[in-house]
């Protein structure tokens, strides 16, 4: 059996330039081996892009914006995704939306190929791999938009399940319920995902809640229950102090202390043998 292979993904490059600069710090100071970036954040991701000269080995992917209160790329008066001011929802209305098919599937593939072309304006090269902001690409419509846009060529043919290892799920006990519901949802998307030949990984963890802060380490006892084999992805949220994100999202403080422990710890150093770039791995394994 072999052991298995993590990705570290630092998500939300482009929010500030000050996160962007915890993730670049993170990457080359701690594990972190990837990172997603948003592409709607306007000056925020434009004065983002020149940190990435500082890290020519970090794999950048698309972080699909698609909930979170924030403006879209299109005009999505009528796709389901926006409230009456124009705003993405929240991401619970979202859900609601998603599970009761209130979204404009056509409306939503626009917002899709709109960031993905965006991407490529702003850092000249299309992205190594899509996932999305709260997980939101596994959603229904969204995630049969997301597979239309791949099978177009827009996007590449790799993403992110939110499937759980067992023994975590079983075992941490923090944060457990949106933890269940990311894995409830993780495990429906990888079925659509698999049979159109999307590669994933084959697990995932990463999601805190205050009381993992009260550890040195938040991810403690997460890693301590990492599985024999798969890819596992590792999602992380570092960043620097950042004044941009008040108003904007209320994980900010939390941000500086994943940084600090990702870059200080010498716990995931076990780790280190394991790690891997989104690149490599999927030039390695077959993870359809």
């Amino acid at each position: 059996m072999n052991p298995p292979a993590l990705i570290v993904t630092a998500d939300d490059f482009g929010f500030g330039r000050a996160t962007s600069q915890g993730i670049i710090d993170a990457h080359l100071n701690g594990p972190v081996t990837a990172t997603s970036m948003m592409v709607t954040t306007g000056d925020h991701v434009r004065s983002s892009v020149d940190l990435l000269s500082q890290a020519p080995k970090l794999d950048v992917g698309l972080h699909l914006v698609l909930t979170g209160g924030g403006q879209p790329l299109t005009n999505m008066q009528r796709s389901g995704l926006t409230d009456r001011e124009g705003k993405l929802l929240g991401n619970g209305a979202l859900w609601m939306r998603a599970l009761t098919g209130r979204i404009a599937p056509s409306a939503v593939f626009d917002e899709i190929a709109a960031q993905a072309r965006e991407f490529v304006t702003i850092l000249g090269r299309p992205p190594a791999y899509v996932d999305a902001h709260h997980h939101a690409h596994q959603l229904p419509i969204i995630r049969q938009a997301l597979i239309r846009a791949i099978d177009q060529k827009l996007l590449p043919s790799i993403s992110r399940i939110t499937i759980e290892p067992p023994s975590m799920l079983k075992f941490v006990k923090t944060t457990r319920l949106r933890r269940r519901a990311a894995n409830w949802l993780g495990r429906r998307a990888s079925i659509d995902l698999s049979q159109n030949q999307i590669k994933t990984n084959d697990f995932y963890f990463g999601m805190l809640d205050q009381r993992d802060f009260n550890r040195p380490f938040p991810w403690q006892q997460f890693l301590q229950l990492m599985p024999k084999s798969g890819v596992v992805e590792w999602v992380v949220h570092p960043g620097r102090h950042d004044e941009s994100l008040i108003g904007r999202d209320s994980y900010i403080s939390q941000r500086q202390q994943e940084l600090q422990a990702l870059t200080q710890s010498q716990y995931w150093e076990s780790l280190r043998s394991m790690l891997t770039t989104k690149s490599k791995l999927w030039g390695k394994h077959d993870l359809g």
